[in-house]
């Protein structure tokens, strides 16, 4: 019985040894070919941060810490990240690798402990529901800690299942400006109720409306000066909910669309083109999308349009490069929602009638709408309400291109030098200047 005793409690010295754990708040930089960008690991929660990079408390996979080595991996819009260092008492120095990057490329990052306890922001977040026809939507509010009233936006995502993270970092920027932020879990995504497949246009405007009305039924808001935030699908909808409503004084749109079949014209003809058939064949498939709105905005049904995609791949095998591939399946339910319905909308006259400061961004690299021809429509409108800024080498999400080829240029994807500034000018001229 005593060398049981002693075995058992030679066992739990073993295992508390290799049990090994971290926390802290660390910040510091990674680095590729000389260029350098922030990072910051909040290890009490498991997140990331890089406000180069345009993401804020973004949870980490994958984390291990064995051996005094500290693996983990995140995955952005752009690439996946996956980290390698070895930790000292106050120091993580290691390896970050991309996915499609060759090994001889060097990236490393190096961190230093700041704190134990997580850095403290300059705004609380509210967590509550927002009533919506048909849904509960989930949503937070980033509330600036001050006393003053305080400017108002609610921020808008593009096409996708999207959640309250992917926001975060938009949040956190507008929230940092003295703004009141609300983000939202999308219809049918998250937290949010709601069946996302037969979500429509006007369900995603009702619900944007709601989130409206509770900034402005907020004590701590100020009611002249809400306004809309939208990215791609997002920035689309503004004109087509400033229609509906009276309540935004101002509107921001980044990478907006006149319609979702242009868009996908648009972006399935590149790729086409970049995958070696020719331009004609890339102008087939823009065509159709064209093709496939002007059935469903006719009255056809969810066979018609089935019908004539299998015909249309049969006939040019590349269209299986597109969204319209032989692979689809329609059917009543889902022909129903904003995926399919939404093909007949074009929400260009509603831009002609905007009335209140809107700012519309692009980036000319774009390759999901066509930056140069809708903001040259835009300013066709001559709606002196509306202002347009282009930058170039800029992409959908307005960071930097990245040249996955060009791989000894390779810089992270971050923020398109000066797009932050300028929306940040932008907004303070618009909200705390006097005119």
């Amino acid at each position: 019985m005593k060398n049981k005793s002693i075995l058992f409690v030679l066992l739990i010295f073993i295992c508390s040894c290799n049990s090994q754990s971290i926390s802290g708040y660390w910040t510091g930089t990674m680095e590729v070919n000389g260029k350098t960008a922030d990072l910051s690991l909040d290890l009490n929660d498991s997140t990331i941060s890089s406000s180069d990079n345009m993401f804020v408390k973004q949870r980490i996979q994958n984390l291990s810490f064995k051996n005094e080595t500290l693996r983990f991996s995140y995955i952005t819009d752009d690439a996946n990240l996956s980290f390698e260092g070895v930790v000292d008492s106050s120091n993580i120095t290691g390896r970050l690798k991309i996915q499609g990057m060759p090994p001889e490329i060097a990236m490393h990052f190096n961190l230093s402990k700041q704190s134990d306890t997580s850095p403290s922001e300059n705004y609380t977040i509210e967590k509550f529901t927002i009533s919506s026809t048909g849904a509960n939507i989930s949503a937070e509010i980033y509330k600036p800690k001050t006393n003053s009233l305080h400017p108002a936006l609610v921020l808008l995502y593009g096409s996708g299942d999207y959640t309250k993270s992917w926001l975060a970092f938009d949040a956190d920027f507008f929230a940092k400006q003295g703004i009141e932020v609300l983000i939202y879990d999308k219809r049918g995504s998250g937290q949010s109720t709601g069946n996302r497949i037969t979500t429509t246009y006007e369900n995603l405007a009702e619900d944007a409306i709601a989130c409206l009305e509770i900034l402005n039924q907020r004590e701590t808001v100020d009611k002249n000066k809400i306004g809309l935030w939208g990215l791609s699908q997002g920035g689309m909808l503004l004109p087509y909910i400033a229609s509906k409503t009276d309540i935004p004084s101002f509107m921001i749109a980044i990478s907006p669309a006149f319609s979702a079949y242009e868009a996908a014209a648009f972006s399935d003809s590149l790729r086409v083109v970049s995958r070696g058939y020719s331009s004609e064949d890339g102008h087939i498939a823009a065509e159709s999308h064209r093709e496939v709105a002007e059935m469903i905005h006719n009255g056809s049904d969810y066979k018609e349009v089935l019908n004539f995609i299998n015909n249309n791949t049969q006939k040019y095998r590349f269209m299986n490069l597109t969204g319209l591939h032989d692979r689809i399946v329609i059917n009543k339910e889902n022909f129903e929602g904003l995926y399919w319905s939404g093909r007949k909308y074009n929400f260009y006259e509603y831009w002609k009638k905007i009335d209140v400061k809107t700012l519309c961004v692009f980036g000319e690299d774009d390759r999901y709408v066509n930056a140069i021809k809708i903001s040259k429509a835009i300013k066709s409108i001559k709606n002196n309400k509306i202002e347009i800024k282009l930058f170039s080498g800029a992409n959908h999400m307005l960071k930097k291109t990245v040249n996955f080829r060009g791989f000894s240029e390779f810089d992270f994807p971050r923020a398109k030098e000066g797009y932050l500034e300028f929306v940040s000018q932008w907004v303070e001229d618009e909200l705390y200047t006097e005119h």
